[in-house]
């Protein structure tokens, strides 16, 4: 009903009227806030276009967030939905991007079509626990088609965590458009720029993934990016066995995609990890900050033509 509404308002809007009807306006064209949700730090982005509108961090105390998890969901709700509002995203709609260790992945045999009863019915049990850290029946599944169609990826997380953002974003007034698994999110930035493995970065660990025809095949947990020699050593181990299951992927750029907010600091680890990687390491990061490769592939479903 609204369509069309706010570019027939436009050449009403008098500069002077402007601060006083944004409020208004924030209300009746709510804007996208993509959100980085790590334990000790929330990293919120608004986009014009392919351009950064507004990125900010916001430290949180320590145990309001456990593994993703909200452990105070008003006081997290209050504090979201007024850092928003003194930003000037008041009722925004928010898309959000989870904790790495917050979600789970597995590559299974599986076509295209989805199953007429619920995954958690279907699967076997011990997969809840081998590879979610949970059983089936308290996972959120889905499953994403791959190429070819005989494939399928399987994420997922507990639903209690999902429940809980759910309230928080309540809470703060916003409406919550998705949330997302951190692999995703890093799968999408790295097909985009056709990369074949790909490091992903967060302040307490790191996790390589490595891609067959845009899709992840393998993942290994490495140390954080505060270990930078420990980190290279055991990229160096990976190494080895990516030579012996795909080696063309060694002549390729490891692509970097890393995560804003917590004190992240890329300049000390990146000499360290040129020093392993013969054919060097890319940050993906087109929007230019640094550290926001990971909410650039939370936000590149709208920005992508």
């Amino acid at each position: 009903m609204l369509s069309g509404v706010q570019e027939r308002l436009v050449p009403w809007l008098a500069p002077s009227l402007a601060p006083r009807l944004a409020p208004l306006k924030s209300w009746l064209f709510p804007r996208r806030v993509h959100l980085k949700i790590q334990d000790r730090a929330l990293t919120a982005l608004a986009l014009d276009g392919r351009c950064i509108a507004w990125c900010e961090t916001l430290p949180l105390p320590e145990g309001v967030l456990v593994g993703g998890h909200p452990q105070e969901v008003e006081a997290l709700g209050d504090l979201l939905g007024d850092w928003l509002i003194e930003r000037g995203y008041g009722g925004a709609r928010l898309k959000a991007v989870l904790p790495w260790r917050a979600s789970a992945w597995r590559v299974l045999q599986w076509p295209a079509t989805a199953p007429g009863r619920p995954l958690a019915d279907l699967l076997p049990a011990e997969l809840g626990p081998e590879a979610f850290g949970a059983p089936l029946e308290q996972l959120d599944l889905n499953l994403h088609p791959l190429g070819g169609g005989q494939e399928s990826l399987l994420y997922g997380a507990r639903a209690d965590l999902l429940e809980a953002w759910m309230a928080v974003v309540a809470q703060a007034g916003l409406e919550l458009d998705g949330l997302e698994a951190a692999g995703l999110c890093c799968v999408r930035a790295a097909a985009v720029a056709q990369a074949r493995w790909l490091l992903c970065v967060e302040p307490e660990q790191c996790w390589l993934v490595l891609l067959r025809e845009g899709a992840p095949r393998w993942q290994w947990p490495l140390p954080g990016p505060h270990q930078a020699a420990a980190l290279g050593e055991a990229l160096g181990a990976c190494r080895g066995y990516i030579q012996r299951v795909d080696p063309a992927v060694l002549a390729t750029p490891l692509a970097l995609v890393a995560a804003a907010g917590g004190g992240l600091e890329l300049s000390a680890l990146l000499p360290e990890l040129r020093s392993v990687i013969a054919a060097g390491v890319e940050p993906l990061d087109p929007l230019g900050g640094g550290t926001l490769g990971l909410l650039w592939g939370l936000a590149l479903p709208e920005v992508e033509p």
